[in-house]
């Protein structure tokens, strides 16, 4: 095996460990959410600071900055929705008023403000990561965020979830591939696939962990996988090992053994499979062989 060989393996393994994002998005993608990021955080910013001060403002807006991070720069995400959203800043506020008031322990309080609001989205099925940060500013927040106690709930983590979510809403809103919430989008369509929701979410929940996708978008993607295989015209291949191939009457099956790197790697590498139909037997040139 060749030094450049290990290398790609290795940078390979880099690659699938650290998970980079898969998603590629083009300059009107980035102004529309960098856009509507701006005039959301202002929003929230200049009414934080008008009802709890400088100092619970800058705290509120870390954890609604976060959310909006969600909501425009991922706007399909399973987290962004209006249900996720709204219950998890909700609840979140909720454990981490109740924290501050009765653990007078600070470290013991914000460990279970994040904690308590971790277990409680999980459970109301609306795990929303900012809801982390809402919870523990109720407890860190200083004595202008305790003075509120429950109003908190109301002004600012309501009112300032509701001016981001209208703004998504509205910046969105002209754009019918990014539509907000994702309930709004429209794709184009191509062929049905031989699979419905039901399978897809099925497959999903057969993973056992949190997937941030929501069915109609994973529909979407599969519909445009299967569109794309289907103009795919490169030879099918798959790992060197035993293989059984089925050849109708009039076909023929060739092997082509193609080596990564050094031949004597001993039978490490690929084959590729082509099966074609012979339109004269005794035409030694319609084997089907081709040369890679």
């Amino acid at each position: 095996m060749t030094r450049e060989t290990l290398s790609r393996r290795f940078l390979t393994r880099i690659q699938n460990f650290i998970g980079p994002g898969t998603t590629r998005v083009g300059w009107r993608e980035m102004v529309i959410a960098g856009l509507a990021a701006l005039v959301g955080i202002w929003a929230v910013y200049a009414l934080t600071s008008w009802v709890a001060g400088p100092w619970a403002a800058i705290l509120m807006v870390g954890s609604m900055g976060a959310a909006a991070v969600l909501l425009f720069a991922v706007p399909h995400g399973a987290l962004s929705q209006p249900w996720p959203v709204f219950g998890g800043q909700i609840v979140s506020a909720v454990i981490g008023v109740s924290a501050a008031a009765w653990i007078p322990d600070p470290a013991l309080a914000a460990g279970v403000a994040v904690g308590g609001a971790i277990a409680a989205m999980q459970l109301l099925r609306c795990v929303h990561p900012p809801g982390g940060a809402t919870a523990l500013i109720a407890v860190i927040g200083g004595a202008p965020v305790h003075e509120l106690g429950y109003l908190y709930l109301l002004v600012p983590v309501l009112v300032n979830t509701a001016i981001l979510f209208v703004v998504a809403v509205i910046a969105n809103y002209p754009f019918a591939w990014r539509r907000y919430p994702i309930g709004l989008a429209r794709w184009d369509e191509p062929p049905a696939p031989p699979l419905t929701s039901a399978h897809l979410q099925a497959a999903v929940r057969d993973l056992n962990v949190m997937v941030d996708i929501t069915p109609a978008e994973l529909e979407a993607i599969a519909r445009s996988a299967i569109a794309h295989a289907t103009q795919d015209t490169s030879p099918l291949q798959v790992p060197i090992g035993e293989r059984y191939v089925h050849a109708e009457a009039g076909e023929s099956v060739t092997i082509h053994k193609r080596f990564e790197g050094d031949e004597a790697s001993q039978g490490r590498g690929r084959v590729t499979l082509n099966v074609v139909r012979r339109e004269n037997e005794a035409d030694p040139d319609a084997s089907g062989k081709s040369t890679d």
